[in-house]
Parts: structure tokens; C-alpha cells; sequence
């Protein structure tokens, strides 16, 4: 049995990062139950913990920040994003925006998706290579929320670098945020107040507008619309959550079928399996690895006890490779079934856009399959973002 000191997981070093995977092996195995002295959290790596975690919002709570280096001793005073809410709260502004990403609402921006991805796609044929996430991962989902969102297209590019600013996270930062950060946040808050004022005088049908006319049942009954501080918030959790979460997600999808080819290759001749190839995606590599919660009372794992007043991190990408619940967890295979993860949280946190992500993901592979079927990486050329709530590919250069 290694002693403690032997196993040590730091969620701010950029380079256990780009492969977490030995030690969250670890860390399942010798300590279901971390506590990280350095930066005084506890971490729950186990597949069957974090969902079990997932679904007590009262002993785990949101209301005091959602990544370790933003939790606070006291519950972040309104306005906050309703990701930072715990019902009922939570439940009654969920049900404002619910309708606009559940299922059906999202299979009718097929076209619209498509037609995005084609866009970016076709310039690239007959190239001989390109990054994929710079040349195209990174500008669909901007170019997907912002257009719901009813922001014009010339401001997509800019919203896109405030939004990768505002999660970037230097190694061994700690709480409050950056100076770029905070910049980052305040240009995105003040270009979101400006659209809603420009839709005072002239209401728009997109989802910004849609918000603005939206009543909110409170948990005792009442109802009111949203006030300013939560339309700002719903924007910004919306906006910022969707670009880059997505965008991590398919510069996953370039580099892991790059490293298994024969895999690419069963999607290449069988498309129909590229939804299930998505959620085994999400499985292996997924985009938003880490949950922060902050325990109300004492929690009760393995025989370890977690203090109540505790900073503690879910860690949905490990519980992905967790070998009590699936069979080789570090194979990725297409052909993998019955897949059940917590790649987009899980309980009354699950993603809100988690069938907007499905359908981008989906159908950018489909379209980059019918025009590179084979593709090389040059490993040492990708690059990686550090940030405080996704892991993935910042650059991904391929040759086709």
C-alpha cells in the first residue's frame, strides 16, 4: 500500500493534466476518499461515489462555486448562474430555459448545424492538412450559441476569445481568478447588458429574447420574470459553457481517432455508429473532467470522513475510466455498448445543453469522416488549454 505522500493529484499542474489517467487510476484504487493538503480539498474518484455524490445536492452543494479554485467559505451572494443553484431554486429557473434545449427543440437545428460545419469543412478539402481545432472546432459551437443566442455574426470571433480568456487557468492559480480572467468576464458581461438593451427597445426571437419574456414559478408558488443579474447570468452560462466545452470535445475526437485508426475506420464504413461513438467518446476523454462541491455536513466514504465546511472534487473523468463499472475502460471502442457516464454531470446539475452537445459532436463527425477518412497527428504538436473546468486539445494539427 503506498503511503499518502506517494499519490499526490494537483489540479492546477498543466502537465499530470494532459494525462491524469495513471493517477485517478491511483487514486480509485488506494484513495477512493483524496484529500489534496496543499490546496485542502477532498477528491471522489469512483464512478459509483461521484454519481451517488451527484445526486445530494444538499450534503454537496453548488451555491458556494463550481470549480476548486472559485469555492468559497459562504454561498456566492446573487446574482448568480443557475449552475451555482440547488433546488428548488435551481428547478424553477431550469424550467425557464428547458424548453429551448430539450430534444426536440434541438432536432430541429440539424440544418442549421449542418450547415455551419459544411461551411467550415469544405475550404479544407484537397489542403493536405490543417488544425482541427483551430480551423474548426473551436468556431462551431461559438458559431452555434451565438446564433441562438441572436448575437450578430461579425461579434462571434470576439465572444469566442473572451470566452477561452475567461476559463484560462495558469498552473498553480488560486482562488479569485486572473487579471485576464476578470477582464474577460466583465467585456462578456458588458456586451451581454448591451444586447439586452437593445432588445428593450426591439424584441428579438432567439433565445436572449425568449428569456426576457419568460416567467419564473418560485418555489412557493409566485411568479416574476427574470431581473437583470439573471439574464445576464443565463447568457453568460450558456454562451461560455457551450463554446467551450464542445470545442474540447471534438479536438478529443481528432486526436483519440488519429490514435486509433481502426476504430476511424468503423466509423468511416458504418456511420450510423457514430452516435454511440460519441458517447464512448465522452466516456474516455471527457471535456468537463472535474465537479466542485462544497460539503454542508460530515459525508461518510469508504470509511473516510469528509468534513462538513470541505472543498470537494467530483471527478466525472475518472469515474469515465473506472474498471468497476466498465469492461477495459482504457480501450476506446466504437462498438462499446449499454455506455452509461457522467461526462455531463449528473442529478439535477445534469448539462443543459447536453443534446445540443450530442448533435454538433455527431454530425461534425459525420461530415468529417465523408471528406478525411484517414489522418495523421504529429503528437508533439498538439497543444493543450489550461483551464479551471475543461481539459482538452487547444490545437490539434492533422495531415490528411
Amino acid at each position: 500500500m503506498a503511503v499518502l505522500s506517494d499519490v499526490s493529484w494537483d489540479p492546477f499542474d498543466r502537465e499530470l493534466t494532459r494525462d491524469p489517467y495513471p493517477m485517478w487510476r491511483r487514486l480509485r484504487d488506494e484513495f477512493p476518499v483524496y484529500h489534496n493538503e496543499q490546496y485542502d480539498f477532498y477528491a471522489l474518484s469512483r464512478f459509483a461515489d461521484v454519481v451517488s455524490a451527484s445526486m445530494d445536492p444538499g450534503a454537496l452543494t453548488s451555491t458556494h462555486g463550481i470549480t476548486l479554485d472559485a469555492i468559497t467559505p459562504d454561498p456566492w451572494t446573487p446574482p448568480r448562474a443557475m449552475i451555482m443553484m440547488d433546488p428548488p431554486d435551481h428547478t424553477a429557473l431550469r424550467k425557464v430555459v428547458n424548453r429551448t434545449f430539450y430534444r426536440g427543440a434541438v432536432a430541429k437545428l440539424e440544418d442549421l448545424v449542418r450547415g455551419l460545419v459544411r461551411g467550415y469543412l469544405d475550404p479544407l478539402v484537397g489542403a493536405g492538412g490543417f488544425d482541427y481545432v483551430r480551423d474548426f472546432s473551436m468556431k462551431l459551437p461559438v458559431m452555434v450559441i451565438s446564433s441562438l443566442l441572436g448575437f450578430p455574426e461579425r461579434d462571434h470571433d470576439q465572444l469566442r476569445e473572451w470566452s477561452d480568456a475567461a476559463v484560462t487557468h495558469d498552473e498553480g492559480a488560486t482562488a479569485g481568478g486572473m487579471v485576464e480572467e476578470q477582464r474577460a468576464n466583465a467585456d462578456l458581461i458588458a456586451y451581454y447588458a448591451d444586447q439586452v438593451q437593445q432588445r428593450r427597445g426591439e424584441p428579438t426571437d432567439d433565445i436572449v429574447g425568449d428569456l426576457m419574456r419568460s416567467d419564473i414559478t418560485l418555489p412557493d408558488g409566485t411568479m416574476r420574470r427574470l431581473d437583470d443579474g439573471e439574464l445576464l447570468m443565463f447568457i453568460a452560462m450558456i454562451n461560455v459553457a457551450g463554446n467551450e466545452t464542445v470545442a474540447r470535445l471534438l479536438g478529443w475526437a481528432a486526436l483519440t481517432l488519429a490514435r486509433y485508426p481502426g476504430e476511424r475506420a468503423k466509423l468511416t464504413e458504418n456511420p450510423e455508429m457514430i452516435p454511440g461513438a460519441v458517447e464512448e467518446l465522452l466516456r474516455f476523454e471527457a471535456p468537463s473532467p472535474v465537479q466542485g462541491r462544497f460539503s454542508t455536513r460530515d459525508l461518510k466514504y469508504h470509511g473516510t470522513v469528509i468534513p462538513a465546511g470541505s472543498k470537494v472534487a467530483l471527478l466525472t473523468g475518472s469515474a469515465g475510466r473506472d474498471d468497476r463499472q466498465y469492461d477495459r475502460p482504457d480501450d476506446f471502442d466504437v462498438e462499446r455498448t449499454g455506455i452509461r457516464h457522467v461526462s455531463f454531470g449528473h442529478g439535477s446539475h445534469f448539462c443543459l445543453g447536453a443534446a445540443l452537445a450530442r448533435l454538433e459532436a455527431r454530425i461534425a463527425l459525420e461530415e468529417t469522416l465523408a471528406r478525411f477518412p484517414t489522418w495523421d497527428v504529429t503528437e508533439d504538436a498538439v497543444t493543450y488549454v489550461a483551464t479551471n473546468s475543461v481539459r482538452g486539445p487547444a490545437s490539434v494539427p492533422i495531415t490528411t
